[in-house]
């Protein structure tokens, strides 16, 4: 046996670690982007923010937010400007069993492509 294949036979586990370290840290930056920065610090209105961020995530037609939007009911206010949508948006948050309502602005492209989304509090409705 000659040094140089004594000296492969005890990298090779070294490699391997170094490749596998390599691959997962790759996976966990691919997670961390993928990840929606909040569209407000108000923890009343995080279940909101969840909500839309996953049915209606950037680049979502404004037809289907509008759509989205009358499907569950949701009060449609008038838009002060144009490429914008803007409801108010009531929600059970299943977390706190509380609910939750938000005057929401949807920010749209040229194309009318959902760029992003404010939220402002809004009074709840009475649960009956």
């Amino acid at each position: 046996m000659t040094l140089s294949s004594s000296r492969d036979k005890s990298t090779a586990p070294f490699s391997f670690a170094l490749l596998l370290s390599f691959l997962l840290l790759c996976l966990a930056l691919g997670a961390c982007k993928k990840a929606v920065a909040p569209h407000t610090s108000d923890p009343q209105l995080e279940g909101i923010d969840q909500l839309l961020a996953k049915e209606l995530p950037p680049g979502t037609t404004m037809d289907r937010v509008v759509r989205f939007l009358h499907v569950r009911g949701y009060e449609m206010l008038d838009a002060a400007q144009p490429h914008t949508v803007v409801a108010v948006v009531h929600h059970i948050n299943p977390q706190t069993i509380q609910p939750e309502a938000a005057r929401v602005t949807f920010r749209f492209d040229k194309d009318l492509k959902l760029l992003t989304y404010d939220l402002q509090p809004a009074p709840t409705l009475p649960i009956n």
